[in-house]
């Protein structure tokens, strides 16, 4: 992720927050096509995901920051949703990825906010709701949900699809620009 570098800026957040609108932006599209599963609003209340990161993306200070959108998605990356499964389980795998990313973005948050002032980085923050909770209303949702071997072979595939739309997204950084523990925070 832009982040996972050895010193980010604003810039890099800008890029981060560009690859995760990319990748949410067709991801909630879809997700709001379902009422059921982690759609099902009576688990889980919405979370406008997607107006943080506009938010945060509008805040002035990234207007003066050189951010760029990175490289043009793959084909792959712009696979249309509709192709997919659309069981509930393969979206609990794939929404499972998502949820988590709000843990990843708590530690990034305590990370960088300092280093970001006066950004509020409203996204990382969830808008100021810790994601534990959340989270493990959501886990606890996903196990009484997908139970089966074929709903967590589903679940999996999810995860897997909702894991390779972004890597297909990110832009091209050499992995040696950042530190084994900095690539491994995803949100």
């Amino acid at each position: 992720m832009p982040l996972a570098v050895a010193a980010p800026t604003l810039a890099n957040y800008q890029q981060h927050l560009q690859v995760l609108h990319a990748w949410l932006a067709p991801l909630d599209a879809w997700l709001q096509r379902f009422d059921d599963g982690p759609q099902d609003p009576a688990l889980l209340p919405p979370l406008a995901r997607l107006a943080l990161i506009e938010r945060d993306l509008a805040h002035p200070a990234l207007q003066g920051a050189k951010g760029s959108p990175g490289r043009t998605p793959p084909v792959a990356a712009s696979q249309p949703l509709a192709a997919l499964e659309a069981g509930a389980a393969w979206r609990w795998g794939a929404c499972y990825v998502i949820e988590g990313s709000q843990l990843g973005g708590a530690v990034l948050l305590r990370r960088y906010a300092g280093t970001f002032a006066p950004h509020p980085l409203d996204y990382l923050s969830g808008d100021g709701n810790a994601p534990g909770p959340r989270w493990h209303a959501f886990v606890a949702a996903m196990r009484r949900a997908v139970h089966t071997p074929r709903d967590v072979d589903l679940a999996c595939a999810g995860a897997r699809a909702a894991f390779d739309r972004l890597i297909a997204l990110l832009p091209d950084v050499a992995p040696a620009a950042a530190p084994a523990a900095s690539r491994a925070v995803t949100a």
